[in-house]
């Protein structure tokens, strides 16, 4: 698989979703790495860190058009989708696949070079063995999954034929700052800090969990370094949900308000990947550990930092 090094001084990146779990982590890294940062967002108070705001919406490809002839940026991070509520079987997964390819069009028109897109472990047929880029997908199982994939066939292929280097990052499990509590960090943290019990039905799985932050500075790198083709974006460890929630109760001084209910889940006992190609062709290590991102995931809620 080739790769392109794209050596500017001065670079210009376009970024969706930056106001996302992981997109609002991205500001830092891509300024730590000389990127001049652009983004859309639907959002009228977006904070003050170093990202270009534009208004617009994602799925207006008159608005797409216009900002991608004003901008012409040569990097394009592409983080927009919706993986809260009912997204595994909603029709918006289609819209995000529609403004995928609509986006990736105006970039080429407007003379990008390079350009990375998000996946997700989900597209693979999980098994209990590490999960690596080149491993059997099973992608028709949910529309999410569906249409993540689609979008990737289409945008590689797309990019091959219009000499724009292409990447794709498979995200596996996140957990992050301001976490939807409708995810288990966010709701975790929602239910201890109202002194309400929190019963876990999962306690006795495995996942591959990254904080938000590294899943940032992870694409970052990606950008920066013209690797193509697929990436796993993950620890490549496998953490027990029981010990990943006890961790946060425990810094919460509040383990006797979760309770565990051992049920039959038709669930992989494990799903982790395979970090190689992110450690040794991308070239990226997490900067934190499990503990401190979980004290600084509490400092940040409790209005520490």
């Amino acid at each position: 698989m080739r790769e392109i090094k794209i050596m500017n001084c001065y670079k210009k990146v376009l970024v969706t979703g930056a106001t996302g779990l992981i997109g609002k982590e991205l500001a830092e890294p891509l300024k730590q790495s000389g990127f001049d940062i652009y983004a859309i967002t639907i959002d009228n108070n977006n904070p003050k860190n170093g990202i270009n705001w534009i208004k617009g919406n994602l799925f207006d490809e008159n608005c797409v058009k216009s900002v991608m002839e004003d901008i012409k940026p040569e990097y394009l991070l592409n983080m927009a989708w919706c993986a809260t509520g009912n997204y595994l079987s909603s029709d918006i997964n289609y819209k995000f696949l529609n403004a995928g390819v609509s986006i990736l069009k105006c970039f080429k028109d407007n003379g990008g070079k390079r350009a990375v897109f998000t996946g997700t472990c989900f597209e693979y047929k999980f098994k209990n063995i590490p999960l690596k880029e080149t491993d059997e997908l099973d992608v028709n199982k949910t529309v999410y999954t569906f249409c993540k994939n689609k979008l990737r066939e289409i945008a590689e292929y797309f990019c091959k034929v219009n000499n724009i280097s292409f990447g794709y990052g498979r995200v596996f499990y996140v957990y992050g700052r301001n976490e939807d509590k409708s995810r288990l960090t966010g709701m975790i943290l929602d239910k201890l800090s109202n002194n309400e019990e929190a019963i876990i039905k999962s306690g006795n799985l495995y996942k591959d969990y990254m904080y938000a932050k590294d899943i940032a500075g992870a694409f970052v790198a990606f950008l920066n370094s013209g690797v193509e083709g697929s990436v796993n974006i993950c620890s490549g460890k496998e953490i027990l949900i029981k010990d990943f929630v006890l961790e946060i109760a425990e810094q919460m001084g509040k383990k006797n308000l979760i309770k565990f209910k051992d049920e039959f889940l038709n669930q992989t006992p494990v799903i982790v990947g395979d970090n190689s190609r992110l450690l040794n062709e991308v070239g990226y290590r997490s900067n934190y550990n499990f503990k401190a991102a979980i004290k600084e995931i509490i400092e940040d809620k409790n209005g520490i930092n």
